[in-house]
């Protein structure tokens, strides 16, 4: 957007439809075909498996004239713009992601992610020096996009948390209406990106396939990745569809992350209703195990159900409630986020589970 409506001054960026226009004008298809729209405030690709990931409080952007918020957390998500852009590059490595057999030194796995889907359309890469993800340059998100590697829908805000809060619902997200429409595209993005998916393989949605993954992050168990769903009320499509092992397997999302990645995630991949105090259960989780958290009102943890503060909030309930699809919310902890080193290896960890799922539940 140009001159006045960098700073939302203009009576033109204030509805959605204005700010739709311009977005169609500047909505971009790579030279393989993969559309993406990128500018000042927001990111997003479309993807082609059944999975989409948002970052709602990854923005660094602060707005001219736009007062900060008075009510709600204002703190972004520190780093979490870094681990779009290296997930979307980690998704876009022939090597790691369209069938090649190379060693992925950071994942540990000989033959990284070999989604079925694409193995046959997809240009060998043999060598991990080719291997674009160990290159990863976290300054930029543009990518030469492979059409034929498997890669979800990505939608990152970059519109600092203290303007808007894209993890709230309409009523209480923003206090100044020039917001409104920015709210709006973000969510209307996710929505259409739900509607394609189901209008387009209706079997994923169908099948209880369809995956969305909400990324934050969070520093009272800084070296743990939570897991947020309701305590399992967000992911009853995945439930009922593809059984138990989906959610808390080790091909689970969160069972890669840590029996293949070695990342500490919590809880450790049971159900509420494992819950037991008999050690010789097998679901028996003993007090070493817990991590204890910097918040003392809430320790011990209860190591059969998620973190009372971080256990899902308004996008995981929305989209789950409202458009029946699984909703995870993902808090990832400091330590995963502190270094340029750790933020590239949790993303190609994550792309990496997120592709070892879709090869063994779609």
């Amino acid at each position: 957007m140009s001159c006045k409506k960098n700073n939302c001054n203009s009576k033109s960026c204030n509805t959605l439809t204005d700010l739709k226009e311009e977005e169609s004008k500047k909505l971009i298809r790579s030279e393989d075909g993969v559309k993406f729209y990128d500018d000042e405030f927001i990111f997003y690709q479309e993807g082609n498996i059944p999975v989409i990931v948002t970052f709602p409080h990854s923005g660094k952007l602060k707005l001219k004239d736009i007062p900060i918020r008075k009510s709600g957390c204002i703190d972004p998500d520190w780093w979490t713009e870094d681990l779009a852009i290296c997930m979307i590059q980690a998704f876009n490595c022939i090597s790691c992601c369209c069938g090649c057999t190379v060693k992925d030194k950071d994942d540990n796995k000989a033959e990284c992610c070999k989604p079925s889907s694409s193995s046959s359309s997809c240009s060998p890469t043999t060598t991990s020096e080719e291997c674009s993800c160990c290159n990863i340059n976290i300054s930029s998100n543009k990518v030469d996009y492979k059409l034929e590697c498997p890669r979800p829908y990505i939608v990152y805000s970059k519109i600092h948390r203290e303007m808007c809060d894209f993890n709230r619902g309409e009523s209480s997200a923003f206090e100044d209406e020039r917001m409104k429409p920015h709210y709006q595209l973000y969510h209307d993005t996710i929505k259409s990106f739900i509607s394609k998916i189901k209008s387009e393989n209706p079997q994923y949605y169908n099948g209880g396939k369809v995956t969305l993954l909400d990324i934050h992050g969070q520093s009272d168990i800084p070296s743990h990745i939570l897991r947020g769903t309701k305590d399992t009320n967000t992911v009853k499509p995945m439930l009922k569809h593809l059984g138990n092992d989906s959610f808390i397997g080790e091909n689970s999302i969160f069972g890669y992350l840590l029996n293949v990645g070695g990342i500490d995630v919590f809880p450790l991949n049971n159900l509420p209703s494992d819950q037991t105090t008999d050690p010789t259960n097998p679901k028996y989780v003993p007090p070493n195990k817990i991590p204890h958290n910097k918040n003392e009102s809430y320790n011990p943890l209860n190591p059969y159900i998620e973190h009372p503060e971080f256990n899902g909030a308004f996008t995981v309930i929305n989209y789950s409630k409202n458009y029946t699809i699984n909703c995870i919310q993902v808090e990832i902890g400091y330590l995963w986020r502190s270094t340029i080193e750790n933020r590239i290896k949790f993303s190609r960890t994550l792309r990496s589970s997120i592709l070892n799922f879709i090869n063994n539940y779609v």
